[in-house]
């Protein structure tokens, strides 16, 4: 078993990662529960797989919840909170989120505000979610404004990623959680990229799970940067790397379209493309990461996307300040925050993208 500690401002909780470590889950959890209950959440599709395993084995009651972004929403943590309620929930209870991003961010966000706020515990059963969902203690929920506009800082007490049961998952989600371990690599290379570039082909390809030490490798890529800058104030911003324009894809398109790696695959490509242009990377490097963003095709297609659909979510950015989202950009060894670029060459990167030829490589768009 791989253990990465998460710290932050509370102290620090351990990121348990090992295959089979499910079947250990009371004992692994033991710490984290103390003298509470635990309360478990999944969804329709994760709860017959997996949130009823983790129940059972917890002894706790379970709620299963609409599989889906377009169901991350206030009728869903309301659901939640009427439901612990109703179990008379305690502050020394223990919420258990049991699913991929859309749970731990719903569930951790339903564990900020019951009774102020009581413990929760990630469970993640999608790639996305052990590599980056289920750390950093953001939760939250979308509003049709945009996605994840209200939410809290919440951090987990443990989280516990068994690889054993992506074997369950859709290879559609695994390539979109691949999406994240890219952008991990692309903001720390020299801490993720020999381990990206030993199994990126073989995984999006469905010939092998992704292994515990290339998860924990992206796990500590996002640790790292949480510690240094919890609350989001400067650094964390790093990790918003192709996010820009993979938020507003989602909203743009009802959260029906894309899942949240699809979308974010995406927005790293128009990132690359704003950085060659600005001068941050040189034309082979840039070549480099399209052709490791290449194994995650296909990707749902831009072509119907206008860019009078996509701005106004953009312009809602929850980072922006002052009126000006300022980009992520990458650059050689990392990546360049804050990054001012007109609108006009935001505009013209995207419909680049969208007229790219399904035939056509990512690659030659450098």
């Amino acid at each position: 078993m791989i253990t990465v500690p998460l710290r932050h401002g509370s102290g620090e909780s351990p990121y348990l990662l090992g295959e089979g470590i499910l079947q250990e889950l009371p004992r692994l959890l033991a710490p984290a529960l103390g003298e509470g209950r635990a309360f478990v959440v999944s969804d329709d599709k994760v709860a017959a797989l997996w949130g009823e395993v983790v129940a059972e084995r917890l002894g706790a009651p379970l709620l299963s919840l609409p599989a889906g972004e377009q169901h991350k929403r206030w009728p869903a943590v309301e659901q939640v909170l009427r439901w612990l309620i109703g179990f008379g929930v305690e502050r020394r209870d223990v919420l258990v989120a049991v699913g991929g991003g859309v749970i731990t961010d719903l569930a951790g966000f339903a564990a900020s505000v019951a009774l102020r706020g009581i413990p929760w515990v990630a469970v993640p059963t999608t790639l996305l979610g052990m590599v980056d969902a289920a750390i950093g203690g953001k939760t939250g929920i979308d509003l049709e404004a945009g996605k994840n506009l209200v939410g809290t800082f919440w951090h987990p007490r443990a989280v516990v990623a068994d690889p054993a049961v992506l074997a369950t998952l859709d290879h559609r989600q695994v390539r979109a959680g691949l999406a994240e371990v890219v952008k991990a690599a692309m903001i720390a290379p020299g801490l993720l990229a020999h381990h990206l570039d030993g199994e990126l082909g073989e995984v999006a390809r469905g010939h092998r799970r992704p292994s515990a030490e290339a998860i924990a490798a992206a796990v500590r890529v996002k640790a790292d940067i949480v510690a240094a800058d919890e609350r989001d104030a400067g650094p964390r911003a790093a990790l918003n790397l192709g996010h820009t324009l993979g938020h507003a894809l989602e909203a743009a398109t009802r959260y029906e379209r894309f899942l949240h790696g699809e979308a974010v695959a995406w927005g790293l490509l128009e990132a690359l493309l704003l950085a060659l242009e600005s001068g941050l990377v040189e034309t082979p490097a840039a070549r480099g990461w399209a052709a490791r963003l290449e194994c995650l095709r296909p990707l749902p297609p831009l072509a119907d996307l206008s860019w009078e659909l996509l701005a106004p979510y953009l312009h809602r950015d929850k980072k922006r300040a002052g009126g000006t989202v300022g980009w992520v950009l990458p650059r050689q060894g990392g990546v360049t925050l804050g990054v001012a670029v007109a609108e006009e060459r935001v505009a013209a990167a995207f419909s680049r993208l969208r007229n790219l030829a399904p035939e056509a490589s990512f690659s030659s768009l450098f």
